[in-house]
Formats: structure tokens, C-alpha cells, sequence
């Protein structure tokens, strides 16, 4: 059985999230999205620097899905590997957290998964006042010892044999464990290319959890990454992933860039507390959690202001 979430950015990118997936798989397990496509036609780069209007699908093949590497080695996630345990064919997911401008829940909420001592769980964020997909992956130890875990994040690109490696947090076209985020696309034939341009981002400067893996080079649609990290008795960390897709590599990779520094949308729906067991990011100052706020309350917000500050001005021209 499988079960499916759709929800779509602000830039009309629509992502199919698993929400029970009950079948083995590599890079499509649940929390994952299986698929990634524009609503509407967008202006697409072209080869020679030009612009097109299509509609760009096909970003996925299956993206994030999350496994645990049971002998503490980076590697690509196998479902016929018995050293990795993935997090998958857990039941039906449920929602959370109102959009900003919509009466629509915008992050799905999955069960917990426990293997011994470690508990895990994940969320997928989509936002409709902004452009990216977020995975939150909870790992607690729930026992009296300290544990290491190596977590792997395993996807399969839409672009399949013709991903290219376009361009890295340090310039160059090579994936590396210092990098924060890594553009890809599905490489021009002829002068066009169908699938969205993405930006994959990895973690912050200064974070005491870092990359101990990555692989993402040209001609492979099989790109990974992974976290090893030592978890105290009683303790969670959280490690998040962001995903972007745009219609340039362009403004993938300054939206990568502009992740990489938390800016508050993309802590929404998040509390004080969960901010603070961010582990492979820094956050610059916890973002106080208040509930999402519609385009009708907004305006009712504002209303409510200027009858107020209106209240004050005449009590006091009455008083004078």
C-alpha cells in the first residue's frame, strides 16, 4: 500500500510525500518524496542562456529517505543490506501546523520507530510563504549508555543518468563533507531540460554534527550523505535537510545559500525546544513559536492595531 501527501511551495512546486509506504525500497521509503512537479509553466534556462516556458516535473524519483547504518559506515542505503535499517513501514502519517495563508496543515508527522535504545522519528515541512521541503529526523536514547549512530540519507534523482553536479557552498562542482549545500540538474539535451533545477543543503557552519559521507557526482541519480554522531542516555538531537527546486541553477543555488542560514521560515513550525536539539546546523537565536497566522488573520491582526492606536488618539485629544 501506498499512501501520498501533496503539498505545494509558494513557487507552485508540488511535492508527493510518502505517508505509508508498506514495501522494501532503496530511496522511496516512508517520509520520503516520491515526486517532485511545477503546477504551472515557469521561465526555464536554457543551454545558451536563454529562457523558456515549461513545466518542469520529474525532480524525484524517490528523495530522503532516511536509514541507519548499523556498522557505522557511510554508504548508499540497501534494502538487501543487512547492515541498514531503514526507516520505513511505520502506518499511516498524520498533520500538523496550519499554513500561513492557508487553512491547510503543512508539515506531516510520522510514528516513531524504535531499534533497541533508539528511538526515531521524522517530519516533512512544506511551506506556502516560501520555496523548499524540509525532513526534521528525531534520534533519541532512550537508554543508560551512550550510543553512536550513523544516520545516511539515500534518494534517486529524476534526472537520472544525466545529473550534473553544477556547483558547491565553496565554488567548486565537487561534492565534499565541508559543503553546506550542492546544486543539481538534469543536464541540457539539446537546449532544454525538463526537470527542476534543485539545491540540496546539508547542514551549517559550526555545527557540532557534521557530514561524514557524501556522494554526488555527474551520471549517478543515486547521490548520498550521512551523520555520525554520539547520543547520551536521555538525549535528542535533530538533524534537518532541506531540499529547493527552481527554474535556474541560479536561484537554486542562492536559495541553498539562503537556507543555510536558518532564516525563521525555514524554522516554522518548530518549538524553542526542538530549535535547540538542532544538531548539524546552528541556530542563530531560537525563533519563538507562535501559531501560523493566515492571510485573513493577518488582516484582522492589522485592523485590530489601527482601532486601537485610533482609540489612543482620540482619548488623548478629548483629554486636551
Amino acid at each position: 500500500m501506498v499512501g501520498a501527501r501533496e503539498l505545494i511551495d509558494n513557487s507552485g512546486l508540488k511535492y508527493f510525500i510518502n505517508t505509508n509506504i508498506t514495501f522494501a525500497t532503496n530511496s522511496s521509503a516512508s517520509a520520503a518524496i516520491s515526486e517532485a512537479s511545477y503546477t504551472h509553466a515557469v521561465a526555464a534556462t536554457t543551454l545558451n542562456g536563454g529562457i523558456t516556458s515549461s513545466t518542469l516535473d520529474d525532480a524525484f524519483d524517490g528523495y530522503n529517505t532516511l536509514c541507519i547504518s548499523l556498522n557505522n559506515t557511510v554508504a548508499n542505503c540497501d534494502k538487501n543490506n543487512a547492515s541498514f535499517d531503514f526507516y520505513n513501514k511505520l502506518g499511516p502519517a498524520t498533520t500538523e501546523c496550519l499554513g500561513a495563508f492557508s487553512r491547510v496543515n503543512r508539515q506531516v508527522v510520522f510514528p516513531v520507530e524504535t531499534e533497541g535504545n533508539l528511538q526515531i522519528k521524522r517530519k516533512v515541512f512544506v511551506p506556502d510563504n516560501d520555496s523548499f521541503a524540509r525532513w526534521l529526523s528525531y534520534f533519541t536514547n532512550t537508554g543508560g549508555t551512550p550510543l553512536t549512530v550513523t544516520a545516511v540519507i539515500a534518494n534517486n534523482l529524476g534526472s537520472d543518468d544525466n545529473t550534473k553536479v553544477v556547483t558547491s557552498s565553496n565554488g567548486n562542482n565537487i561534492a565534499e563533507v565541508t559543503d553546506t549545500w550542492v546544486t543539481t540538474f538534469q543536464s541540457y539535451s539539446s537546449t532544454t531540460s525538463s526537470d527542476p533545477r534543485l539545491g540540496h543543503v546539508f547542514q551549517g557552519p559550526g555545527a557540532s554534527v557534521t557530514l561524514a559521507g557524501i556522494h554526488i557526482v555527474d551520471g549517478d541519480s543515486f547521490p548520498y550523505w550521512g551523520y555520525t554522531f554520539i547520543l547520551n542516555p536521555g538525549e535528542t538531537k535533530i538533524l534537518i535537510n532541506f531540499v529547493v527546486g527552481q527554474p535556474s541553477n541560479a536561484a537554486s543555488a542562492a536559495k541553498a545559500a539562503q537556507l543555510v542560514a536558518l532564516p525563521a521560515n525555514a524554522l516554522q513550525c518548530m518549538t524553542i525546544p526542538e530549535q535547540q536539539e538542532i544538531a548539524n546546523f546552528v541556530v542563530p537565536q531560537p525563533v519563538i513559536e507562535v501559531p501560523a497566522v493566515s492571510g485573513i488573520g493577518l488582516l484582522t491582526l492589522a485592523s485590530g492595531l489601527a482601532l486601537a492606536a485610533l482609540a489612543v488618539l482620540l482619548k488623548r485629544r478629548s483629554a486636551a
